[in-house]
Parts: structure tokens; sequence; C-alpha cells
């Protein structure tokens, strides 16, 4: 009889200590809203080295030879103050405007990734179900692209300047292998 008790008595604390432990949840604070989880200027900041070596990365995972790019001519930079990126770079003579978008549609890919993955709030490239990029996600509605592409004779093949929010008139789709 006595271990039946103690056996009780202890259920029964050990069942009090369970409840009062347990906070309960306090409704009255629950707004019902959604968090905020949009974009405002100056609460990120990219690491640009860091979307510089993605790119190269994904440019070399991609296997498609940019024989027309001068070695250590690419380059990926910003400023997060002014809310910009910047892409340069020097080709080879002979290069023509179609192989130098095809190029920078995969940087601008390659640099939408990357942006989604430092700050979750951008969204990747929208991808239809053949893999075609169809757009370069957000991040160039926050941020300014320029771009400044030149042949090794400097004849000018692209000096662009994109306002954040603006089209850019390179197109996202191109050919996978």
């Amino acid at each position: 009889m006595l271990k039946r008790l103690s056996l009780f008595v202890l259920m029964l604390l050990l069942a009090l200590s369970l409840f009062a432990c347990k906070k309960g949840i306090d409704y009255s604070k629950i707004s019902g809203e959604k968090p905020n989880q949009e974009l405002k200027t100056g609460d990120y900041d990219l690491d640009f080295v860091t979307m510089h070596n993605f790119v190269i990365d994904y440019l070399t995972s991609e296997v498609m030879p940019f024989f027309f790019v001068k070695d250590n001519s690419f380059d990926i930079s910003g400023d997060n103050e002014k809310k910009s990126i910047t892409i340069t770079c020097t080709c080879l003579k002979g290069t023509t405007i179609d192989d130098l978008d095809l190029f920078l549609s995969m940087v601008l890919n390659g640099i939408a990734m990357n942006a989604s993955e430092q700050d979750y709030r951008f969204k990747t490239p929208s991808v239809a179900n053949d893999g075609t990029y169809l757009d370069y996600g957000n991040v160039f509605d926050t941020y300014e692209l320029r771009i400044n592409a030149v042949t090794e004779d400097n004849k000018v093949l692209r000096n662009d300047t994109f306002k954040a929010g603006s089209k850019i008139s390179i197109d996202p789709r191109y050919i996978k292998e």
C-alpha cells in the first residue's frame, strides 16, 4: 500500500511539474499578419568578392567556353551604399555582341543566384520546365547594374547602366547543352 501511495505521489508531482513548466501562448499578442520580409534599402549588404568567386565557379561548372573573354579581365564589383553592381571585362578582337550577351546572361544569372544565397529576400531566377532561365530574380530591382565591356583594341561592346527596377536588355534565356 505504501508503495502504491508513493508511486501515486510521484506521478502526481511529475504531472504537476510538467504543467508548471509549460508556458501558455498569449494569443492576444498574435496579430495574424505575416512577417514583413520585403527588402528595404540599407538593411543588408552583399559581399561582392564572394559574388565574383561564385560567378567564376558557376561559369566554369557550365562547361561553356568563353574563350573570347581575356584571362583575368573579368570582374564583378559593387557598392552597397549606392546599391550598384558593376561588371567589367575585356574581350578579344572580333567578339560579337551576341557572344557577349550570352556570356552576360550567364553572369547575371550567377549574380542573382549568389545574391539569393547571401540574403533569402532576393529571389533566384525563375526557370521553365525545360531548364530555360526566364528572368534574373529580383536583385536588380534593388541594385543598379553597370556593364563595361570592351575589346582588346578598346572598341566598346557594351557601356550600359540599368537603373534599379528597369528592364535589362540582355535576354536571360540561354542554350543549355
